[in-house]
């Protein structure tokens, strides 16, 4: 604000009368912290002023392309990534679930039943490929149930754990510490520490082989019911390692362990801790009445299982709901059976076009964890011990006996490499108090301002307008009097 000798003029009276004090402005301009202002209303001839008047505009114009730019790099919305790694005395250990790569185990299905096994290990290549040739149900009974075949024949963990072992600990665990699970890609599965209200806690106070969970599993392939045409052409176990509260996706996350083999799980805790809209895309669409924690691929897959319910009233084995999602009321919703495959088919089909359907969002979850594993191996057992190793399953008769153990038995080492977490974190690259931090530096520094200078000029702009509208008030009093 530039202010010549016309400032320094005394203000007058109504009457003419001169007043003695300086004008309003010239009082702000010379009390001001806004700094430059009061060396141009205090400077003496146009010569001494430029200067003042140059820097001050200079100062300003700097200021004001400062400010927009800061404002651009805020509203950009970006993200930076800090990471932290913290070490523990103990850490919680994740949940594991198990599967076998064979579903229907031949021992466990009735005769009546054994005819339909090749036929029924195509019905997840059915429901998955849409140019599959369509499903002959004529040659399934009428009475025949799915579902109850499905887990009647599935793998059974009673029948094949042979050793199970936590933190080292001899039979410190066994089948009764699993929860039954069941994959519609891999059949009955078996979770160790997985969710319920009265699970005990698992937590690993050391790092290492042999400090967290060990198991021994005989996979049973004289019992492989899985051809080379339907089915998986792979021996051993599918193994998953998540949290807790979360399901085990097995096609997506699974780790594969062979018989023959003593596999060596190492694993690192990582969590990730997002930000949602506009710096980041998490989010947590899911309803609450979902009974585990919210992760994108649980989403998708609820959003799948979803759209079945809704164009044919049940649910697929393996993915459980207790109602309907456009119904009010809470109802049973039942499991498809053979007689609704194909509108099965169908569901996914356009479930599939609309894009995983209108009301499928499933953006990243703003606060999860995973285990980054690093898998080993070596032959177990080796032929120094194999006679000691075999004994401690059964009698060695005959070498039949050992080659089965190299065929069928699965060694599993689960357990955290070092106890320290690594946390990726996002957070806002400007947040909005560092950019009033910003905004405020910047106009310290080229101009002197502050907070309370902005308070001074509303105070100058409230002076000026009362003294307008006194001034106004005057004349109309001198207009009335004339």
């Amino acid at each position: 604000m530039a202010c010549d000798e016309a400032c320094k003029k005394p203000e007058h009276t109504s009457n003419g009368a001169e007043n003695e004090k300086p004008s309003l402005e010239y009082q702000f301009a010379t009390t001001t912290t806004l700094h430059g202002i009061g060396r141009v209303a205090e400077s003496s001839g146009a010569r001494a002023k430029i200067p003042w008047i140059l820097a001050l505009l200079v100062a300003s114009g700097v200021y004001v392309y400062v400010t927009a730019d800061r404002i651009q790099a805020y509203l950009k919305y970006e993200a930076n990534t800090n990471v932290i790694i913290e070490f523990n005395k103990t850490l919680a250990f994740p949940a594991v679930t198990i599967c076998n790569y064979n579903r229907f185990m031949k021992y466990r299905i009735d005769d009546d039943d054994k005819k339909y096994v090749s036929r029924l290990l195509r019905v997840e290549e059915y429901l998955s490929d849409y140019d599959y040739q369509d499903f002959n149900f004529s040659q399934i009974d009428d009475d025949f149930n799915y579902t109850n075949f499905a887990l009647s024949s599935g793998f059974l963990l009673e029948d094949s754990l042979h050793e199970c072992s936590w933190k080292g600990g001899d039979k410190s665990c066994d089948a009764s510490n699993f929860s039954s699970y069941y994959s519609p890609t891999f059949g009955q599965c078996y979770t160790f520490n997985g969710p319920g209200e009265n699970r005990k806690i698992y937590a690993q106070s050391r790092q290492g082989i042999g400090n967290g969970l060990r198991l021994i599993i005989d996979i049973r392939q004289p019992d492989y019911t899985e051809t080379y045409e339907s089915g998986h052409v792979e021996a051993g176990l599918k193994f998953a390692i998540h949290p807790p509260d979360e399901l085990p996706l097995i096609d997506t996350m699974g780790l594969s362990a062979a018989p023959g083999l003593h596999t060596y799980a190492s694993m690192r805790l990582v969590r990730h801790i997002n930000l949602p809209k506009p710096w980041g895309v998490c989010g947590t669409e899911e309803a609450e009445e979902e009974p585990m924690k919210y992760s994108r691929n649980t989403c998708l897959r609820n959003c799948r299982r979803d759209a079945i319910i809704l164009k044919c009233s049940c649910q697929p084995l393996g993915h459980e709901k207790a109602y309907r999602p456009d119904s009010d009321r809470p109802s049973p919703v039942r499991h498809c059976d053979i007689d609704d495959f194909r509108c099965v088919r169908d569901a996914l089909r356009i479930h599939r076009a609309s894009s995983l359907g209108p009301d499928c969002v499933c953006p990243v979850a703003c606060d999860y964890v995973t285990y980054e594993t690093t898998l080993s191996s070596a032959i177990y057992p080796s032929q120094s011990v194999i006679k000691a190793a075999i004994s401690d399953i059964g009698d060695v008769s005959s070498n039949d006996d050992i080659e089965y153990v190299k065929a069928n038995m699965v060694y599993l080492d689960v357990y955290y490499t070092d106890l320290s977490t690594i946390t990726y974190e996002q957070v806002q690259a400007l947040p909005f108090t560092a950019l009033l931090g910003d905004l405020g530096g910047q106009l310290g520094l080229f101009l002197g301002a502050s907070v309370l200078t902005a308070m001074e000029i509303m105070d100058y702009i409230t002076r000026r307008l009362q003294l307008l509208i006194k001034r106004v008030k005057s004349r109309k009093k001198v207009q009335n009097g004339t």
